[in-house]
């Protein structure tokens, strides 16, 4: 994710890329795709992975809890 980039554009260009994937006969899991998002954060948004991966348990959250927890970073 570039720097100045709001999580719902970044998202957007997650989503196209999996439902290319999902053509192209390619499939990963949830848990996949929350790595694969975790992987692309930002640096300023480091703090908030810190947290997630102390708070939660990356194999149990769902991505819709992911990407409000990223949401609610990027307001503060």
């Amino acid at each position: 994710m570039k720097d100045g980039k709001d999580i719902e554009t970044m998202l957007s260009r997650f989503q196209t890329l999996v439902f290319g994937l999902k053509v192209l006969n390619k499939s990963y899991t949830t848990l996949g795709h929350i790595k694969s998002i975790l992987r692309s954060l930002h640096v300023r948004l480091r703090p908030k992975l810190v947290a997630i991966h102390k708070t939660k348990d990356i194999n149990k959250v769902s991505l819709d809890n992911l990407i409000r927890s990223l949401k609610s970073r990027e307001i503060e």
